[in-house]
């Protein structure tokens, strides 16, 4: 066998992937993974997060622009909620105090403030379906041990162990309908999730997004975090509202 035939399949070998996906594969250990970083994310009473992502967008002639942003993020369980996120040196906030929300623009100096629920997750849900807005990492409170069944994963398997940022992560990837992703949990006592990589299969281009997790479990928030203070110059204006279904606005 010649020098360059041996490099070739050698490089080859490289390139391969390390575990072979069959279609519809249901691994227990990936299925269990999910069930037991839920059931954390749920015992977590307090906890901040520094995510760093990446998002595509698609633009009307096909073309796909990359964009990045940082989000912070600091709860107390069950009605504390602080969440920043700044790109391009603009910060757009959201503030809830268990009684009230607010949501600011550092750009524009404009601050809406609203009643709310009493809990996190009522007031995620507030947000969806009153006003259209969508928090980033939101997800992490939604997460519970029955969540692998409700979104009807089809393809779920273990991909192996990787570092990143320092942590010792698993490597599982999924997939669901219309969208297939990949999830790095922290090995150990607090299966964290280190990495997450979603990609759309409903529009050719195929796009993606892409965070990474820094946790801090030992810097707990102040019940001040969640309060909003106007700075000097904001201008309160209402909070436009979701249109009901099948009226013309």
């Amino acid at each position: 066998m010649s020098r360059i035939h041996l490099a070739r399949l050698l490089l080859a070998g490289l390139l391969l992937t390390p575990h072979t996906v069959l279609a519809d594969e249901l691994e227990p250990k990936a299925l269990t993974a999910l069930e037991q970083m839920g059931g954390y994310l749920r015992s977590l009473q307090q906890f901040r997060i520094d995510a760093h992502s990446h998002t595509d967008q698609v633009l009307e002639n096909g073309q796909t622009i990359e964009f990045s942003h940082q989000t912070r993020l600091a709860a107390m369980q069950p009605d504390k909620l602080q969440v920043s996120v700044e790109s391009d040196g603009e910060r757009r906030s959201l503030f809830y105090n268990g009684q009230r929300f607010t949501l600011y623009d550092s750009r524009s100096g404009y601050f809406a403030n609203q009643a709310a629920p009493a809990n996190i997750g009522g007031l995620l849900d507030q947000l969806s379906e009153r006003y259209g807005i969508e928090l980033p990492l939101a997800d992490l409170f939604r997460w519970h041990p029955g969540t692998a069944k409700e979104v009807g994963i089809s393809n779920a398997v273990l991909i192996g162990s990787e570092t990143i940022d320092g942590q010792t992560c698993t490597h599982y990837a999924y997939r669901q309908p219309d969208i297939d992703w990949q999830l790095w949990i922290r090995q150990g006592a607090q299966p964290l999730p280190c990495r997450l990589v979603i990609s759309r299969r409903d529009t050719a281009e195929h796009p993606r997004h892409s965070v990474n997790y820094l946790w801090q479990l030992n810097s707990p928030p102040k019940p001040a975090d969640f309060e909003f203070t106007p700075p000097a110059g904001a201008r309160a204006v209402p909070l436009q509202q979701l249109e009901p279904q099948g009226e013309q606005p």
